[in-house]
């Protein structure tokens, strides 16, 4: 049974990881796009090599934020003998990175609302 706790723990990195790696891939083109229009070479720089931060470490960061300890204080010994719990454990795992990547989302269109109002802002002031 702990080999079910360690390989259910490793899938679920992995996965929490190929999403926000999905996550990147799908939305680099866009975000390029939207940034190549801004103004200011050190700005488009710093926000493209921050985009893939950006998507990935939340993903880690929901990944890593479930606790396998839970109000009655389960013990390793308890942990790796409940199937059920591990099974509940790797939901809310997977649960977690799907909202953090949502909120992750969200910041970065936030930021791309920021850059397209400023782009218009200096387009309309030349």
């Amino acid at each position: 049974m702990r080999r079910l706790l360690v390989v259910s723990y490793v899938i679920c990195a992995a996965l929490s990881m190929a999403l926000g790696t999905v996550v990147f891939l799908f939305l680099r083109g866009p975000f390029a796009a939207v940034v190549d229009v801004t103004p200011g070479k050190h700005l488009r720089s710093t926000l493209k090599r921050l985009f893939p931060v950006g998507l990935l470490f939340p993903a880690l960061l929901g990944f890593v934020s479930v606790s396998y300890q839970s109000c009655d204080r389960r013990t390793y010994a308890r942990v790796v003998q409940s199937r059920s719990y591990l099974v509940e454990k790797n939901q809310e795992q997977i649960s977690s990175t799907l909202v953090s990547m949502v909120v992750a989302v969200l910041v970065w269109d936030g930021v791309i609302l920021l850059l397209t109002k400023h782009a218009q802002r200096e387009s309309n002031s030349k």
